[in-house]
């Protein structure tokens, strides 16, 4: 597949396509494809209306004869040629015009005429045209009236008998079809912008499936947590019976390899956080909690996101029940009775019901860092659930105290880059990422979930992770 250039300002040398992202991204910006869509079409519409003007055509039809008792069908045919090839000179005739402009009161001449024969025929079609049809009408009976006076003197051996009166049209004879040519402009500008939008989503350096993960990322794959519906008011905990087998077994083998790395670091402060927002973090934090204390370990879940806290929206706890974790590390609220415990496991969580002005004075604070220290002789695990790392800097102040760091990647989310640099980051004084959990994901069309496992669910696959 190639290798990623790890300077962050280049691709692979192979970019992989995910057509189940290109779709995603399509469909997601279906507002911006119908807007350039119908502006297109409204702009060609208004164009073609503007720019084109329609033209009417009356027509009448001559018998061309020869002049005399001579005349016969023979010498009518050849008059008739002869008058198809003089007429066209009559009718551009300085004169001819002038008397028709005098007739009709006319400052110029705003017509076009022309003259054609009906072919194997001794008939010939004169027809004018102008920008309304009355126009054309007055115009073509001033021509019938005033031609004679010049055919006279340049075919004098003619005589043209009138066949077909003219007849005033209301239909255009240069009529467009705008609204074919606008629907046509709608199709081409959907779809030039439906590829546009695929192009970008191509182009765009993320981070898209698991192969793209092992070549792209700076740091090992914990696993893969696969797209789960969330139905209303039913909460995403691997503690929720609705939740499928897939999800809870992928959570759980999760939490067995952080458990092991962190075991292998002799540390028990596990920090969780990610680049930016909806990417999943304190969702993973909690299954994280759950799992671990599945296998008797006591663990403290502590919500340090003091900005915009969401453990007590995960583990549905209401707002103005018990203590505020955020208030009593900064002092203002007793630390006894802050941990609860969560129903029967044995997950205590530090939860923070509101954001703080100043969140920064309770990362920093002594309050906190006593509180951590206490713990971590009465806890066996200790997870953070930290602000994205593409919005604050709360995540590399916490780094600090934390012994491992695992960062959740959602699927299609942010740049590659700055997912490394979130990594950079966090490992600048000691290698703290342990590895990170790719979520959210989609499996590609026709592609089957990992392997097959008793249960008609599969695991996917985890290189780079330690089994």
């Amino acid at each position: 597949m190639g290798e990623y250039d790890r300077t962050g300002n280049g691709q692979s040398s192979k970019t992989d396509w995910d057509l189940r992202s290109i779709l995603c991204d399509i469909a997601k910006n279906w507002w911006v494809i119908l807007l350039i869509a119908c502006s297109a079409a409204m702009i060609t519409y208004t164009v073609m209306t503007t720019v084109h003007k329609d033209r009417y055509t009356v027509k009448t039809t001559f018998a061309v004869m020869g002049r005399g008792v001579d005349a016969n069908a023979a010498s009518s045919l050849s008059a008739t040629y002869e008058m198809a090839q003089k007429f066209e000179a009559i009718l551009e005739n300085t004169i001819l015009k002038k008397k028709v402009m005098e007739e009709l009161s006319l400052s110029s001449f705003p017509a076009k005429m022309n003259a054609s024969i009906v072919p194997e025929s001794n008939l010939m079609e004169l027809s004018v045209t102008a920008d309304s049809p009355e126009m054309a009408f007055r115009i073509l009976k001033s021509v019938l009236n005033n031609y004679t006076s010049i055919s006279d003197y340049i075919i004098p051996n003619v005589v043209l008998e009138t066949l077909q009166q003219p007849q005033v049209s209301g239909v255009p004879s240069n009529q467009i079809p705008t609204k074919k040519y606008a629907a046509t402009a709608f199709l081409a500008a959907a779809l030039a912008m439906a590829a546009l939008i695929g192009l970008f989503s191509f182009l765009r350096d993320t981070v898209k499936n698991e192969a793209e993960f092992t070549r792209k990322i700076d740091a090992d794959l914990l696993g893969v947590v696969y797209h789960e519906k969330k139905k209303k008011n039913s909460s995403m905990l691997i503690t929720n019976p609705a939740r499928s087998f897939l999800y809870v077994e992928s959570l759980k083998r999760i939490a067995s390899r952080v458990r092991g790395r962190l075991d292998r670091k002799g540390g028990k402060v596990l920090l969780v956080t990610s680049v930016a927002e909806n990417e999943g973090k304190s969702t993973l934090a909690a299954n994280l909690a759950l799992a671990l204390a599945e296998e008797q370990n006591r663990v403290l879940l502590l919500d340090c996101d003091f900005r915009q806290p969401a453990l007590h929206k995960i583990f549905e706890i209401p707002e103005k029940d018990g203590k505020d974790f955020g208030k009593v590390v900064l002092g203002k609220e007793s630390a006894s009775g802050v941990f609860e415990k969560y129903k029967d496991t044995n997950v205590y969580t530090g939860i923070c019901r509101n954001r703080l002005e100043e969140p920064s004075l309770a990362i920093g604070g002594e309050i906190f860092q006593r509180i951590l220290e206490t713990c971590r002789t009465n806890m066996d695990y200790i997870i953070l659930d930290t602000p994205p790392m593409g919005m604050t800097a709360d995540a590399e102040e916490l780094a600090e105290y934390a012994d491992a760091a695992v960062l959740s990647v959602r699927q299609d989310g942010v740049l590659t880059r700055d997912i490394n640099d979130a990594i950079d980051a966090l490992n600048q004084k000691e290698e703290k990422v342990i590895g990170c959990v790719f979520g959210n994901v989609y499996p590609g069309f026709g592609e089957r979930i990992g392997n097959s496992y008793g249960y008609g669910y599969g695991y996917g696959t985890y290189s780079r992770a330690e089994r």
